[in-house]
């Protein structure tokens, strides 16, 4: 498979011409877009003068962290490549660095050793970092987050030394997977969440009403409408604070959201709001740097707003399109989506589109049977979003509408049925 590689490398080099090996492109990230748009490079033949930055060691998936200190993945399978693997094709690496700067004036990134990095296209890819909440004693032993490989072997480590009690602050994805990987590991796991509902950016608050329930038949406790007011502990964590009660706990794990990391433009002239905002190119402000994953704010395929949709497959398009385009070939990024998707003890749970509190006004359909849920909020037909626990059917059906903006009406009786809705249906709408 390597040899078979470097052929269509050698073959593509060809065809790009000389005057490739003279523009140098630096990524920052190693991450799911980082990584997209090196595999994108290698494919087309142009890995010569190209750098990947990254503070990483090792090149894994974020996702499969929780599953990782579950145990249902061992260590030596987390690994999505080898950095040895872009080496051997020409990839310049720097791994366990990290970039402190971007100058845009003299095409330069600053390193925290000192060495000065020049570079003719630069693609961002930084990803996010967990906030910190101001809790006091954040800063004791036994506090983590789960956003690296360092976060799951610190976990991994407190469970050695036979962890009874975990308190997860924040109910959202990370810590909703995090707790029902402790849980699997038969630790006493208290979620505490400061909004009155669990994964409040994912769902509306009946639909988490029924997760939350799901948590608490596998004896995870759940406290909504509740904030940590202190963490106890000498050195070490012992407890946290929750109004008037004390929950004793040996590991906090943070997980109330994550921001993205745009520290090192801070000062520049590359536009930014909550992330790096970009075009259909992925390109910034400063049409040499391009920015892609959790990072960047592009445009969002369903509301045709700049919106950061920090999911696994829209970094992976992101960063194959900007590598695309830093090759010069004018690729448009057609939008993201807003897809969540976990699994909570062999119940999938999804989420498509915009929650009820983003729209307010529009139509509700409930389909509530045997264990399976299902809401679906229309605006003239069309799907702005859709929730469902218990059962897939027909979200590839919804998805494709949501994206399109297509007036499903007539065939709203068969998806109350739940009988199967494909693509018949847009073959006979097309004639």
């Amino acid at each position: 498979m390597r040899v078979a590689t470097k052929r269509i490398f050698m073959r593509n080099m060809l065809s790009l011409g000389e005057e490739w090996i003279h523009v140098r492109l630096v990524i920052i990230g190693s991450g799911a877009a980082g990584l997209s748009a090196v595999q994108t490079i290698i494919e087309k033949g142009n890995t010569v003068n190209v750098v990947l930055i990254t503070k990483e060691r090792q090149f894994y998936a974020l996702f499969s962290l929780p599953y990782f200190i579950s145990g249902e993945i061992e260590e030596k399978y987390l690994d999505r490549f080898d950095p040895q693997y872009f080496k051997d094709l020409g990839i310049q690496m720097k791994l366990d660095t990290t970039v402190t700067s971007v100058n845009p004036k003299s095409n330069s990134i600053l390193l925290a050793s000192g060495e000065e990095i020049t570079y003719d296209r630069l693609l961002i890819a930084t990803g996010a970092s967990p906030i910190k909440p101001p809790i006091e004693g954040l800063d004791k032993d036994g506090v983590v987050t789960l956003v690296s490989l360092r976060d799951s072997q610190t976990i991994l480590e407190k469970l050695a030394h036979k962890l009874k009690h975990v308190v997860i602050i924040g109910g959202g994805f990370i810590g909703i997977e995090s707790a029902t990987a402790l849980n699997s590991l038969g630790a006493k796991v208290t979620i505490i969440e400061r909004e009155n509902q669990i994964l409040p950016r994912m769902l509306d608050i009946d639909t988490a009403e029924i997760v939350k329930q799901l948590l608490q038949d596998h004896d995870i406790e759940v406290l909504t409408s509740t904030s940590v007011n202190q963490i106890l502990g000498e050195d070490r964590v012992k407890a946290v604070q929750v109004g008037q009660k004390k929950i004793q706990c040996e590991l906090v794990v943070v997980a109330v959201g994550v921001r993205p990391n745009i520290d090192i433009i801070k000062g520049t002239k590359i536009s930014t709001n909550e992330g790096i905002l970009v075009n259909e190119y992925l390109q910034t402000n400063v049409p040499n740097i391009f920015a892609a994953g959790d990072v960047a704010e592009a445009l969002d395929r369903a509301t045709n707003r700049l919106k950061i949709n920090a999911i696994w497959p829209n970094a992976i398009s992101q960063g194959r399109i900007a590598a695309q385009n830093m090759m010069n070939q004018k690729v448009q990024y057609q939008g993201s989506d807003a897809i969540n998707l976990i699994n909570i003890f062999d119940t999938p749970v999804l989420s498509i589109g915009q929650t009820s509190n983003e729209i307010r006004d529009c139509e509700v359909i409930r389909i509530h049977r045997n264990r399976v849920y299902r809401k679906l909020l229309l605006c003239d037909g069309k799907v702005m979003g859709y929730q469902t626990i218990g059962d897939l059917r027909n979200a590839g059906f919804l998805l494709h509408a949501h994206r399109l903006g297509a007036d499903i009406t007539d065939v709203l009786d068969s998806l109350k049925k739940d009988n199967l809705v494909g693509q018949h249906y847009w073959r006979s709408n097309e004639k």
